[in-house]
């Protein structure tokens, strides 16, 4: 029997609109009712991710930050910090780069320069938390990840080069074609799952998970019943129990529905 069904945000849940259909309302309470736990696991921002299932974000679990940061509703579970001197390497590094802007994803809220001030609409899309500030400096917060927004959107072509000058302590990871993300080399959506399953003993083969991108890679090798969507990059279809449709087709919502009936 599933007792935890955990998803993706970006390609997965949310259509190319960024929305998802109203119908999850219903599936949320039936999955309640069950005693399914509900978990979003997204490389977003924690307050971005409960801002954006309100009035419903205190009954679910989330795991933020690429697992950085899980909470249950408003009560944090868990938070992994990146070292103060590492932060500054990063930042050296990434400085050489004129096609990207960084984008410091802080316990308290996120930090970008005000150089780029011309981006707030993309920042928008995945942070309700942020401030653009004159320098680095001011920042008073730990930081858990580092985004890199790729103004030409073909984040492929930077990667291996910037992984190569990075400490070894950390480790970088694409999210789509324009964004990737640096946080500490141990912690990926993996780490949150089995936090979860751990702390509420919860069997692998009792959970299901739902993902499109290398940074749902490690989720969903930690469930069964791993879930690839139609148009999810190669590596995770070929680790999924079953690829479904796109996240156009809200699948998610269809197989989740599938999940409650077989259930019954």
């Amino acid at each position: 029997m599933i007792k935890l069904i955990a998803t993706d945000m970006d390609g997965t849940f949310l259509d190319s609109q960024k929305k998802f259909d109203k119908s999850f309302i219903d599936l949320f309470y039936q999955m309640k009712d069950k005693g399914i736990k509900f978990v979003i696991a997204s490389g977003n921002q924690y307050y971005r991710l409960y801002q954006k299932f309100l009035p419903l974000s205190d009954q679910m679990y989330f795991i933020a930050e690429n697992g950085s940061y899980i909470a249950k509703g408003t009560k944090e579970l868990h938070c992994d910090i990146i070292p103060e001197n590492t932060i500054k390497d990063i930042i050296h590094i990434l400085s050489r780069y004129t096609r990207v802007f960084m984008i410091l994803c802080g316990k308290k809220g996120a930090y970008i320069l005000k150089d780029y001030f011309e981006y707030k609409d993309e920042v928008k899309k995945y942070y309700c938390a942020y401030s653009f500030i004159d320098s680095y400096d001011e920042i008073q917060d730990e930081i858990m990840k580092v985004a890199i927004y790729d103004k030409e959107q073909h984040i492929q072509d930077l990667i291996e080069d910037v992984r190569q000058q990075l400490p070894e302590s950390v480790k970088i990871v694409t999210s789509g074609n324009e964004w990737m993300d640096i946080q500490n080399r141990h912690m990926h959506k993996g780490v949150g799952m089995k936090f979860l399953q751990e702390k509420y003993q919860i069997k692998p083969e009792e959970c299901a998970a739902f993902g499109d991108q290398m940074n749902d890679y490690e989720m969903l090798k930690q469930v069964k019943y791993a879930y690839a969507m139609s148009n999810a990059v190669e590596p995770i279809k070929d680790i999924a129990y079953e690829v479904i449709g796109s996240n156009d087709e809200q699948a998610v919502l269809k197989k989740i529905s599938d999940i409650l009936k077989e259930s019954q």
